[in-house]
C-alpha cells in the first residue's frame, strides 16, 4: 500500500484496530513518516478550504443573479439587510462545512499529539531535583579506634547522569546540568561522592567534560567500552544506563532516526523512554560501544528521546587548541574485546562502575 493511501485510510477510518496501533507507533518512532503525515493532513485542510471558497463563491454568484440580475447595481442598505436575513441559513451551512473540516483536522492532530508538540516545540532537559544524601565515613577517634559514622549531605540543586570517557578520570555529561555550578560530585555503587572539576564545555553541543580530582580513585579503572567514531544506522538496537532515580536504570529500544529535534543532524532520535535524571548518560549499541549522550526529549511526549552523536563529541574534542588536553581526552581506552560477545546482563555488570549519578550544587 502506498504511504499516501495509508494516510487516507487512517483519516477516513478504514484501518483495522491492529493497523491503527501500528500506524500510531510508526508516527511516534519515525520522524520522517510523522512529518509526511502532518504535511498530508495540512494539504487536505488546504484543499478543503479552497473547495469551500469555490463553493461559497458559486453560491453567492447564484444568489446575486437571482436577487439582482446580471447587471451590477448598487444594493441599498435595506436591501443588503434583507439579503443577509434571507440567506442567513444558506451562508451558515456553507461556513459550518468549512468549520467542521478545520475542526476535524485539529482534533485529528491533537489526538495524535502534534498540536501539543508544536505548542511546546522544545527539548526538555532531563536533569532532576536532588535529594538529601547519607554516606558512611570512617572517622578516627582520639584513642586511635576507628568508628563508622553516617554523614548527611544537603540535597544537590540538580542531579543527572554521566559516564567515563577514559581510564584517566575524565567524565562526560551534559552542559545544561553543570552550567553555573559551584561544585560537582559523582557517585555510584563503587565511588562514594567524588569531587570533580570542569575541564571542557560546548554549549551548542550541550557537552561537558569533567575530571575526578582524587586520582587515587583511578588506580583500578579499566573502562570496558570505547566511544564509537562511525555513525550508527537506523534500526540498530540500543540501550541506555542512567540515574533517573538514586539507583542505575536500564532502558532498551532502537535508533529510530539519524536526526534529532528539528532535523538536527548532531543528534539521534531513539525509541527509549527517557526521564529526568537521564541527561548526560550513555547511549550504547549492541556491542557496548558508546554511540551517543542522552540529551532530552520533546515536552509532553513519552517513549522517545534524543542523544548527541558520539562522532560529534569526538569532533568537538579534536578541534581543541590545547594539544596536550586533546591527547588526554581523545586517547581511546584499550577496549575489552570480549564485552561485545557477552550477554546484555554481563555487559551491564562491566559498564555499571563507569556510569555515575551527578550531583550539581549551585550558589543560592
Amino acid at each position: 500500500m502506498r504511504t499516501i493511501d495509508l494516510f487516507d485510510n487512517y483519516i477516513n477510518g478504514k484501518l483495522g484496530p491492529e493497523e491503527i496501533t501500528e500506524f500510531k507507533i510508526k508516527l511516534k518512532t519515525d520522524l520522517l513518516f510523522a512529518n509526511a503525515f502532518i504535511e498530508h493532513v495540512n494539504l487536505i485542510n488546504t484543499l478543503n478550504q479552497a473547495l469551500f471558497r469555490s463553493n461559497l463563491k458559486r453560491t453567492l454568484n447564484q444568489i446575486h443573479l437571482k436577487e439582482i440580475g446580471p447587471n451590477l447595481n448598487i444594493i441599498s442598505i435595506n436591501r443588503e439587510q434583507s439579503f443577509f436575513k434571507k440567506y442567513t441559513k444558506t451562508l451558515a451551512i456553507a461556513a459550518s462545512t468549512a468549520l467542521i473540516a478545520v475542526m476535524i483536522t485539529v482534533s485529528l492532530l491533537m489526538g495524535l499529539g502534534y498540536l501539543s508538540k508544536k505548542q511546546s516545540n522544545q527539548i526538555t532537559d532531563l536533569n532532576r531535583v536532588g535529594l538529601e544524601r547519607k554516606s558512611k565515613s570512617l572517622i578516627n577517634i582520639k584513642d586511635s579506634k576507628i568508628k563508622v559514622q553516617e554523614v548527611s549531605y544537603r540535597a544537590a540543586n540538580i542531579e543527572g547522569s554521566a559516564f567515563a570517557l577514559n581510564n584517566k578520570g575524565y567524565i562526560i555529561t551534559s552542559f545544561h546540568m553543570v552550567n553555573g555550578a559551584d561544585s560537582i560530585f559523582i557517585e555510584n555503587d563503587q565511588i562514594d561522592r567524588a569531587c570533580t572539576k570542569v575541564i571542557f564545555t560546548d554549549a551548542n553541543l550541550d557537552l561537558a567534560i569533567l575530571k575526578i580530582v582524587n586520582s587515587d580513585l583511578l588506580a583500578k579503572w579499566r573502562v570496558p567500552f570505547s566511544i564509537k567514531e562511525k555513525k550508527a544506522d537506523v534500526g540498530e538496537k540500543v540501550f541506555t544506563l542512567g540515574y533517573p532515580r538514586n539507583e542505575i536504570v536500564y532502558g532498551e529500544g532502537s535508533l529510530s532516526s539519524l536526526s534529532g529535534y528539528s532535523n538536527d543532524k548532531s543528534m539521534y532520535q531513539i525509541s527509549i523512554p527517557v526521564n529526568p535524571g537521564n541527561s548526560g548518560g550513555p547511549l550504547l549499541d549492541e556491542n557496548a560501544n558508546v554511540i551517543g549522550v542522552i540529551r532530552g526529549k520533546i515536552s509532553g511526549e513519552e517513549g522517545t528521546g534524543f542523544a548527541i552523536k558520539s562522532n560529534e563529541i569526538l569532533k568537538a574534542i579534536s578541534e581543541l587548541e590545547n594539544d596536550s588536553l586533546k591527547q588526554e581526552l581523545i586517547g581511546q581506552n584499550k577496549r575489552n574485546q570480549n564485552i561485545k560477545n557477552l550477554k546484555r546482563s554481563e555487559q551491564i555488570k562491566l559498564i555499571n562502575p563507569y556510569v555515575f549519578n551527578v550531583l550539581v550544587y549551585k550558589k543560592d
